[in-house]
């Protein structure tokens, strides 16, 4: 059974200010869930893979979303296949355009990076399983075209 859906809103990321604000908000847990998008998460993501190597900033993200969620959400909405997935769509997309300011990144990404593009490289039966909640699993659909980033 599907979960219903909340209300979100779309939080503004038209600057670096914007998408520095919305990552400090995640951070101390003062955003708030409705603000909580896919464009938030990849402004996350961009905004650590800018700072960070791959593991650092995966394993950052990993344990960020799981206090934020356990704080400001749902603390049973972690999915570690979703979260390598984007990041690593992420720093795939910084390595080709790595003079993307992160706004510009966001919003390229959130055209390009959607659910519907998770459904062309995975299957819902997979991606709904618990092995993909609790740890990476590869695609059963379609390749990625990219593998993972160096550290």
């Amino acid at each position: 059974m599907t979960p219903p859906r909340r209300e979100t809103v779309e939080p503004a990321l038209a600057t670096d200010t914007d998408v520095a604000a919305l990552v400090a908000g995640f951070e101390d847990c003062t955003l708030p869930y409705s603000n909580w998008t896919h464009r938030a998460h990849l402004a996350v993501a961009v905004s650590y893979l800018k700072k960070l190597p791959f593991p650092a900033a995966l394993d950052r993200v990993r344990t960020r979303i799981q206090v934020y969620n356990r704080t400001r959400g749902s603390g049973t909405g972690y999915h570690e296949t979703i979260t390598t997935l984007f990041m690593r769509a992420v720093a795939d997309y910084l390595t080709r355009h790595s003079d993307a300011s992160p706004p510009a990144a966001v919003a390229a990404l959130a055209s390009a990076c959607d659910m519907a593009w998770v459904r062309r490289h995975y299957s819902a039966e997979r991606m709904e399983s618990a092995e993909a909640k609790a740890g990476w699993v590869e695609p059963d659909v379609r390749a990625l075209g990219f593998g993972v980033p160096p550290g």
